[in-house]
């Protein structure tokens, strides 16, 4: 796995102040315009997105963020979300492995998506016991769910694949 170089360190920081400066944007011009209750969304919704950063960095999988980050950055279709419900000490888990184990994933979904289409999913990290439980989901939306479905249970790491109302794919680490 290499590492973080100074070039992906600038990267981040100007997605990171571009997106700033879009929701910075957007507040000011609801302000001129007088509409405080679209400046409190906004105001939450960026805090939501930040919770959602610090549930991810208490984890301490900085491997596996950055590649996050930059997946919902660079790609065109597909965009993440995320939850941590990992309270207190968090179990250990193997970063690269994690990591590995998501590229895995994404380099199966592709081959399954429709053109021209906006995948938005959810990637879920949920601690039961002494464990990590990971959820991705996403909604249906896909050329052929049954052969996607097969794909991704050939995949030795992976739990539980399901298909009804969304695409929800499951292991743990």
């Amino acid at each position: 796995m290499k590492t973080l170089k100074e070039q992906d360190v600038v990267e981040m920081l100007r997605h990171y102040r571009h997106d700033w400066l879009n929701d910075l944007q957007l507040i000011l011009g609801y302000a001129q315009m007088g509409k405080l209750d679209k400046i409190q969304s906004k105001i939450t919704e960026v805090m939501e997105r930040s919770n959602q950063e610090r549930g991810l960095d208490r984890l301490n999988i900085p491997k596996t963020m950055v590649w996050l980050y930059q997946l919902n950055w660079r790609s065109e279709t597909f965009q993440l979300h995320f939850q941590s419900f990992v309270d207190g000490q968090p179990a250990i888990m193997d970063d690269e492995a994690l990591l590995t184990k998501i590229q895995k994933v994404f380099q199966i979904l592709p081959s399954y998506q429709k053109e021209y289409e906006e995948y938005i999913g959810t990637l879920i990290f949920k601690k039961v016991d002494h464990t990590i439980h990971i959820h991705l989901t996403f909604d249906q939306n896909w050329t052929d769910i049954e052969a996607l479905k097969q794909e991704l249970e050939s995949l030795s790491f992976i739990e539980k694949v399901t298909t009804e109302e969304m695409l929800r794919i499951e292991w743990q680490e």
